[in-house]
């Protein structure tokens, strides 16, 4: 599994440069269709408190059915969980496809035949780099949550990834825990 290094050395979060012992992994979906890892580089790599950007965000990495890419060193306090998970989980997203659309937190038009080799690829890539981080970190598949999850944990925002996502596939975070689980 090749991961990319291309550190947003604009961001604020970046700039900040406060360091997290990584205690677990926040899985993300980017619920912007058809937006791939290499393209977040240049749309995040701003400075909010330069007037750069209207958002304050960033995560550690984005990954499609092609690249890994990593933009936050991984012991690196991201901003990404909207919550007290951001001192404790590195977070990454796993791009979604193009050709469909959002309502809320719904997708519209969403082709799960059309859509399904590249769901199992990135399925199996974010497992990959999950069972990674369990391996540099002393971490298990317990250790993983979705968005969603960790709003029910208390400790993110209130996102619907991934869980708006996977069971299109048939898949949920508890099956996604038994891959990196065997993985491992």
């Amino acid at each position: 599994m090749e991961i990319i290094q291309k550190f947003l050395t604009n961001n604020d979060c970046y700039i900040a440069g406060k360091k997290i012992i990584p205690k677990g992994i926040l899985v993300h979906s980017t619920a912007t269709p058809g937006v791939m890892a290499k393209d977040w580089y240049d749309m995040w790599n701003k400075s909010y408190a330069a007037g750069e950007t209207n958002r304050q965000v960033c995560v550690h990495a984005f990954l499609d059915d092609k690249d890994i890419y990593q933009y936050l060193p991984w012991n690196h306090r991201g901003w990404h969980a909207g919550g007290s998970a951001n001192n404790t989980h590195i977070g990454f997203e796993i791009c979604e496809p193009a050709g469909h659309s959002y309502q809320g937190p719904t997708m519209i038009d969403y082709n799960v035949e059309r859509n399904k080799e590249y769901f199992d690829t990135v399925f199996m890539r974010a497992a990959q780099l999950c069972a990674f981080l369990c391996k540099e970190y002393n971490l298990t598949e317990k250790d993983i949550i979705t968005h969603c999850e960790g709003h029910q944990l208390g400790v993110a925002s209130n996102h619907a990834d991934v869980m708006h996502w996977f069971p299109k596939h048939n898949e949920d975070m508890d099956s996604f825990r038994v891959l990196v689980k065997s993985l491992l």
